[in-house]
């Protein structure tokens, strides 16, 4: 949209120029790890005098209300989340807008004056048609920019990505943007090759090009067309056209995809030799299999992958907790059961959730034993979808990697290792048969900050998590770990047993409320937040009013004869 202009353009004559302020420039996804200290907005003052910002309300998801600050006539201004790291990192004094936290996803930004009118709005979007990671931003270094602050700044095909290298490196990755400054993006497309028609010629008539190359045909004179249709030109590759002939000054642009000779006339002056050929040179980009999960994650006798370096795509469900600030690292599980880790140092323009079903495109590596895509691209399929498992184990191996899986633990070896400091650390726990086990309590899940966990007093627990390991030489048939995600992960067996049932919970995730099946009568249930608290307990019920709980992981625990089954369900 672009910006209000008053319809009493007399009085504007009469007291002055409205306030024409224009979002310019979006630092939406710097590349920082944790918080995004480098967002900001920028404003643009078409106006020939300054404007006062004080009690504008620039607002996303969050309004806020600028105290002050100055857009300077025909000049730029910065609004930040963090004024004193714009200028400690960029170098530019910024207006703070605290409140504002701007999405990796995308979503609206509002500008309102004093009286609450609406001045510019901008719904960016880190998909296409908007500038994509693969473009060069939501990341990977560069904001977005307006090309032309004349135009309609809400549609996404004016806009494109910085191209300013401010000298500036965070994590490695150059910073590209003007803030309060100039745009230097451009949104003009420009052909590789250029072919003037004028009469009854083609200027060069024949050309050779390379495979994704662009041409542009500009008519100059007469009245002509470009004709290179497979109707016309069976042999060609695929055809290429821009309709009838035209004695305008016309432009035609065609990329070609696919190696090989294309002919093509011009209609009305095919008689007088009025034809040319594109010689496309190159190989097309090789198509990138699909391949179910269980066919890439097998290991040989050394725990080695079979398939390292292969590229692929895989499809499954996320599950885990995302342990890479700024990119990408959880499991990814498929309808049978199959499993593989997910790796991307960017986020690749994905938001992760756990239960979104994704299409992945990367190559199959190992890090320190762990299989994993590497991934280069993800697909958003649908989101909330049911999580598989946990299956109870009792013991970490291969066969638990990147799976979510239960295990009955008992005493914590060292309760001086349980650190519940909010940072990262190891753990070991002893197994009911003998052994232990090592789980590792990620800085990204919330159990990093339980500070005195109930089984710090050796009371026997169930643990679910994601199976992982990290083992830094050959054979990788060492170092298995288990990852939890919640709090909820943790619940007490004491001297219970494990009661034999099988349970079916659905829908699962679940809005209203969700349903117990079992193959045996049970007693009593306790329903538990994801932070140990008792939401409900009582005589067993087969269905259970959820509406009201907060969106995240629950645990059921179901008793019987003094045996008793844990089971899990979210809550959407």
């Amino acid at each position: 949209m672009r910006k209000i202009i008053p319809i009493l353009t007399f009085l504007l004559i009469t007291f002055g120029v409205s306030a024409q302020l224009v979002i310019t420039e979006i630092s939406y996804n710097p590349p920082e790890s944790g918080t995004d200290s480098l967002e900001y907005i920028e404003l643009f003052n078409e106006t020939g005098s300054d404007i006062d910002l004080t009690n504008y309300v620039i607002r996303d998801n969050n309004p806020h209300t600028i105290a002050s600050g100055v857009v300077p006539a025909n000049g730029y201004a910065v609004l930040a989340i963090n004024p004193g790291a714009i200028m400690e990192v960029l170098g530019v004094a910024a207006i703070e807008i605290a409140d504002i936290a701007l999405s990796n996803g995308g979503e609206g930004i509002f500008l309102d004056d004093p009286n609450g009118d609406l001045i510019d709005e901008v719904g960016y979007d880190d998909n296409e048609p908007w500038p994509t990671f693969a473009d060069g931003t939501d990341g990977a270094g560069a904001t977005v920019e307006l090309c032309d602050v004349t135009s309609d700044n809400n549609d996404a095909s004016n806009w494109s990505v910085a191209t300013n290298d401010l000298g500036v490196t965070v994590n490695d990755i150059a910073f590209l943007g003007t803030p309060a400054a100039a745009n230097t993006a451009s949104c003009e497309f420009v052909p590789d090759h250029i072919v003037e028609v004028s009469i009854n010629i083609f200027t060069p008539a024949d050309i050779t090009i390379q495979v994704d190359e662009s041409v542009r045909w500009m008519n100059t004179e007469g009245f002509h067309n470009v004709n290179g249709s497979t109707a016309t030109y069976p042999n060609n590759p695929e055809g290429f056209a821009n309709g009838a002939a035209s004695g305008a000054s016309w432009i035609f642009d065609y990329t070609f995809t696919l190696p090989g000779v294309y002919d093509y006339q011009c209609d009305p002056h095919v008689g007088l030799g009025m034809v040319g050929t594109v010689t496309v040179e190159g190989d097309v980009d090789p198509v990138i299999p699909t391949y179910d999960i269980g066919i890439v994650n097998t290991i040989d006798g050394d725990g080695v992958g079979d398939s390292l370096g292969v590229q692929c795509i895989v499809t499954g469900v996320t599950h885990g907790a995302n342990l890479r600030a700024g990119g990408l690292q959880f499991a990814l599980i498929d309808d049978t059961g199959d499993a593989i880790g997910l790796f991307s140092g960017g986020n690749l323009g994905y938001t992760y959730a756990e239960g979104d079903m994704i299409k992945v495109t990367g190559t199959i590596t190992q890090f320190n034993g762990l299989l994993q895509t590497d991934a280069t691209a993800v697909e958003l399929i649908s989101s909330g979808n049911a999580l598989t498992g946990p299956v109870f184990v009792f013991g970490l191996d291969e066969s638990t990697e990147s799976r979510l899986v239960q295990i009955e633990v008992e005493s914590i070896v060292n309760p001086a290792d349980w650190l519940g400091d909010g940072s990262s650390f190891n753990v070991e726990f002893n197994l009911p048969a003998g052994g232990t086990i090592f789980m590792r309590i990620d800085s990204d899940t919330e159990v990093a900050s339980w500070e005195n966990p109930p089984f710090l007093t050796g009371n026997d627990i169930l643990a679910t998590g994601i199976g992982g390991q990290f083992d830094n030489s050959s054979p990788f048939l060492e170092g298995y770990q288990l990852f939890p995600r919640y709090i909820s992960d943790f619940s007490p067996t004491g001297s219970v047993d494990e009661l034999d049932v099988n349970v079916n919970v659905y829908p699962n995730p679940a809005t209203e409320r969700i349903n117990i099946m079992t193959d045996v009568t049970i007693d009593d249930y306790i329903l538990y937040d994801k932070f140990g608290q008792v939401i409900s307990q009582g005589e067993f019920k087969a269905s259970l009013d959820v509406a009201d709980l907060a969106t995240g992981s629950y645990i059921i625990v179901l008793s019987k004869d003094n045996k008793q089954k844990v089971v899990q369900f979210v809550k959407k």
